[in-house]
């Protein structure tokens, strides 16, 4: 027995000293693998992020950043905001969304769609729709930032694994650099075929400034994009009974939106060419004043412009800015018409305009700010306001109209940078 016990001990020594070494081996294989594992997982997470970040300063969710929705309750221009969608989209535009999205869905070798339309006939709401229901189907949809349009290419192929993309590109022909826009198409023909990316550029038109841009781009990329895909939009309404119908409608939705019963009302003074943008202006404005009876569209865009009027001294007291309310049209005339990349240039443009010549700069400042927090800003910009552009061209074409001194004063500050 003692013999067996002396050579069972033997055996299981050896053993030990065989499995010691083993298991050593294996944790250390096991921790040098788990330590090879974390390092990949904490790199492909740190190339997300870059990517995510990357993609985050060349586009925005949407054609503004920092929708407020009390802002869009106290303020009647940003009521009527296409991104508000305080009216559902209208079908007679259902067929121009649907070949939008059938173009995206589709093979089709032609990357580019171009969207126009004159001021206020609907084409931010039309690509809203769009970049909605391609959403809802998985793509990534991004407005492009203004200056930034060859980014968001880079920035897309950098989330190339994430499904398919759409970059939105809002007023082209208004963008800054036309150079930066060139750069994007040309990034965009060179784009494996493999890779599914679509843009879509909306302007009034696609005259002079769209064949400039394409003389910018590199040669070779401008042989290889394909003609784009285009949709012209019009008028909604096909004659004064159709418009009346459109109005109507916005009508009942505004008179939802803001808690009140729809007034019986007529729009009387349009025509079978008023943009949809003024139709439903003129629905938010008769809606949120109770008008009723016949009212002129005319009336009714006076009477939104004098509460938002009001709207403007009553939060430019709640941030103590006094000032009279000639210089906050002037203010906010500037600020629509030429923005400013920072607080800095605003205060210099600001110097420019009547009666703040002599101002001193805090008080410019100050104004400035309550400028950048009174509406969202267009593409991420410091200050460039989003509000329907139809009707704020209207509205300093009247200010103007009533201020001879106006557009010197606003082309004078267009210069500073």
């Amino acid at each position: 027995m003692a013999v067996l016990i002396a050579a069972a001990s033997a055996a299981v020594s050896a053993l030990a000293n065989f499995v010691s070494p083993m298991i050593a081996a294996v944790l250390g294989l096991a921790a040098g693998g788990l330590a090879g594992a974390g390092t990949l997982w904490w790199e492909e997470r740190r190339e997300r992020d870059d990517a995510r970040r990357t993609w985050e300063a060349a586009v925005t969710t949407g054609p503004a950043s920092g929708v407020d929705g009390a802002t869009a309750t106290s303020s009647l221009l940003a009521a009527v905001n296409p991104d508000q969608q305080v009216v559902p989209f209208s079908p007679l535009r259902g067929a121009d969304v649907r070949a939008l999205v059938h173009w995206c869905r589709s093979s089709d070798s032609r990357r580019v769609w171009r969207v126009a339309g004159d001021a206020g006939t609907g084409k931010t709401r039309l690509l809203l729709q769009a970049a909605h229901t391609l959403t809802e189907e998985g793509w990534r949809c991004g407005w492009v930032r203004r200056g930034k349009a060859a980014d968001a290419v880079a920035a897309a192929a950098l989330r190339g694994g994430s499904g398919p993309v759409l970059l939105v590109v809002d007023d082209a022909d208004t963008q800054p650099d036309p150079g930066d826009l060139a750069a994007m198409l040309s990034a965009v023909a060179n784009e494996p075929p493999e890779v599914r990316l679509r843009v879509v550029l909306a302007a009034r038109d696609f005259g002079g400034w769209w064949g400039g841009l394409r003389e910018r781009m590199d040669p070779a990329a401008h042989a290889g994009l394909k003609p784009p895909g285009s949709t012209h939009l019009t008028p909604m309404g096909s004659d004064v009974p159709g418009q009346q119908q459109l109005f109507q409608r916005a009508v009942n939705h505004y008179a939802d939106h803001f808690g009140g019963a729809p007034p019986a009302v007529t729009l009387t003074g349009i025509t079978n060419a008023t943009p949809i943008a003024e139709l439903h202006a003129a629905a938010a404005s008769v809606a949120f004043h109770g008008l009723s009876g016949s009212v002129p569209i005319s009336l009714a865009l006076s009477r939104l412009f004098q509460s938002e009027e009001t709207w403007w001294q009553s939060d430019a007291a709640n941030w103590n800015v006094t000032f009279p309310l000639p210089v906050l049209q002037a203010a906010i005339a500037a600020a629509a018409l030429i923005g400013a990349d920072d607080k800095a240039q605003f205060v210099r443009r600001l110097r420019c305009l009547p009666g703040l010549a002599s101002s001193p700069d805090e008080r410019l400042s100050e104004l400035a700010l309550w400028l950048h927090q009174l509406y969202a800003q267009r593409g991420g910009e410091w200050l460039d306001p989003h509000l329907p552009a139809r009707l704020a061209e209207r509205y300093i074409a009247s200010c103007v109209a009533s201020r001879p001194s106006l557009p010197s004063a606003l082309a004078s500050a267009a210069l500073l940078t």
